[in-house]
């Protein structure tokens, strides 16, 4: 009887012993959390992971949790918050960077956008595709008033330009609120005119929202002249042919001395050297 007693007691043991084993063993139908079950394949990197490539920050944050932050809630959360974090400064920078892409703009201003702005715009434009800046600024002219709107620029300007190589070719329109969100730099020919543009903000900042420091965009052109001490670009369209050359002569030494104004105070804006610049004039 003791005998067959034994072996009893061996094989209840025995089974005994493998059904522990097996409660031990994963179990292939119980549902796991994903976050705990890729944590636990992947090797463990910081929380505060994240790619950088060139300038600034490229792609998404990577982050990945050990298994030890997988499982505990807060850390969880603090993984969470700082792909967050980084997202939002990913996005900064890349904000920063389409604003260094975006061209320079100036505006030129007289009074109906037939003479001197035009002139001025033409001067400009040339002066800067010969420096080899064409995609670095965006350039137009407009008028205080919008009289002459739709039409070319006076024949006399067009021609007198032409005898020195420069092009007018824009049609004339009146200045409009969206010029001061547009535009870096608003140049008045005139003092009646920068007068005119600043109470036409004053106006129009009542009636849809403008930047705050618009008018400290607005400049006197012959403030930019080295070779001239006139203090302003002469309407010459009650005059005759020497009027125009004045206003171009003007124009040119103004142009010259605002293109160098800009380029040595946005440097950065036109990925150069003030050294690299004086080498392309």
């Amino acid at each position: 009887m003791a005998g067959a007693v034994a072996p009893t007691l061996a094989a209840a043991a025995a089974s005994s012993s493998t059904a522990a084993a097996s409660s031990l063993a994963p179990n292939p139908t119980t549902r796991r959390d994903p976050l705990t079950s890729i944590a636990a394949r992947a090797p463990f990197v910081p929380l505060t992971a994240t790619r950088r490539l060139g300038h600034g920050y490229r792609g998404a944050p990577l982050v990945v949790a050990s298994p030890h932050q997988a499982r505990n809630p807060r850390l969880r959360f603090a993984a969470a918050a700082a792909a967050e974090g980084m997202a939002a400064e990913a996005s900064t920078a890349g904000a920063a960077s389409a604003a260094e892409a975006k061209p320079f703009a100036v505006l030129f201003v007289c009074l109906g956008n037939i003479c001197r702005s035009p002139a001025a715009e033409a001067v400009f434009r040339n002066l800067v595709s010969k420096r080899g800046l064409d995609s670095k600024f965006q350039i137009d002219s407009a008028g205080t008033i919008g009289y002459h709107e739709g039409n070319k620029a006076d024949s006399r300007m067009r021609a007198a330009s032409k005898k020195r190589g420069i092009d007018v070719t824009s049609i004339s329109r009146p200045i409009k609120p969206s010029d001061f969100r547009d535009f870096d730099l608003i140049l008045a020919m005139d003092r009646q005119n920068y007068e005119d543009i600043l109470n036409a903000f004053e106006r129009w900042r009542h009636k849809e929202p403008l930047p705050d420091g618009a008018p400290n965009k607005v400049k006197l052109m012959c403030s930019y002249c080295k070779r001239h001490t006139e203090s302003e670009v002469p309407d010459p369209y009650y005059g005759g042919p020497q009027g125009f050359e004045k206003v171009l002569d003007l124009l040119e030494d103004a142009c010259e001395s605002l293109l160098d104004s800009i380029v040595a105070d946005n440097a950065k804006h036109f990925c150069m050297t003030l050294d690299m610049y004086i080498c392309r004039q």
